[in-house]
């Protein structure tokens, strides 16, 4: 029987510890994505690296890349800024079409303070640092949007070999590639141009768990959206041990 006095209320003194993480991230995922925000917290070392997410509402069109809010309410749902130190946003194509400066733009309003990265942004740096100049694309985009890449690519002063795409118009088709596609068309583009580097674009693409399979395969480094975003965020606070599993890029110093 329960008792129908009034009882007093126990405060407990509790113990606590701080988080035994060395780098904290927020990380802005499109909502359509399936696949970029496990891929991203795979690559991260446990015990050294906590990821928080949070996901921005996007229509599934390839018709212009646009947030249902805004990049500030969007990062409003994350920690306080005190509590990370890079903002990254896990979306290829819209870094291309905004522009690297346009994002960093959004991304600085959004949460002033912090270190900043995309795919978009993280590529570029990573495939400098491979000091990698004649690069294969692969991407699993409609043709126009797939062509973006190409000039970007060529902006960035990289010689695109050879490229090719799947040509998929949603972001659940993309997350349902199986590997032995993205193998054989891998090994058709790099066949035909021995480039000194592939890069898989669309963090949508389920490519992260075999990287060190594609390159042993290939005989070539592989860059990939969301590994290269992992590498640029730990990178930019000075996280520099290597990361074994996802590829030459994460296994090298950075």
């Amino acid at each position: 029987m329960i008792s129908r006095e009034a009882t007093s209320t126990v405060i407990f003194k509790g113990s606590s510890s701080p988080s035994p993480a060395v780098v904290r991230i927020g990380l802005i995922l499109v909502s359509t994505d399936e696949v970029g925000g496990d891929a991203f917290c795979a690559i991260m070392p446990k015990d050294d690296v906590s990821v928080f997410i949070t996901r921005g509402s996007c229509e599934d069109s390839w018709e212009g890349f646009s947030l249902s809010r805004s990049f500030k309410e969007v990062a409003d749902t994350l920690p306080p800024t005190e509590r990370f130190e890079v903002l990254a946003f896990s979306c290829t194509s819209a870094t291309v079409e905004l522009g690297v400066e346009g994002l960093l733009s959004e991304l600085r309003m959004a949460r002033p303070g912090l270190k900043y990265t995309s795919p978009g942004i993280a590529v570029v740096e990573a495939l400098k640092h491979l000091s990698a100049k004649r690069v294969a694309l692969l991407t699993p985009y409609p043709v126009d949007v797939h062509q973006s890449f190409i000039k970007f690519l060529g902006e960035n002063r990289f010689d695109v070999t050879a490229n090719g795409t799947f040509d998929m118009r949603t972001d659940a088709e993309i997350g349902e590639l199986q590997k032995e596609s993205i193998f054989g068309a891998a090994k058709t583009l790099v066949d035909a141009s021995s480039p000194d580097a592939l890069f898989i674009s669309c963090t949508a693409t389920p490519v992260v768990p075999h990287i060190d399979q594609l390159e042993e395969e290939l005989g070539i480094t592989v860059v990939t959206s969301s590994q290269a975003m992992a590498w640029d965020a730990l990178r930019l606070v000075g996280y520099n041990r290597p990361i074994m599993r996802f590829g030459r890029l994460l296994a090298k110093s950075r």
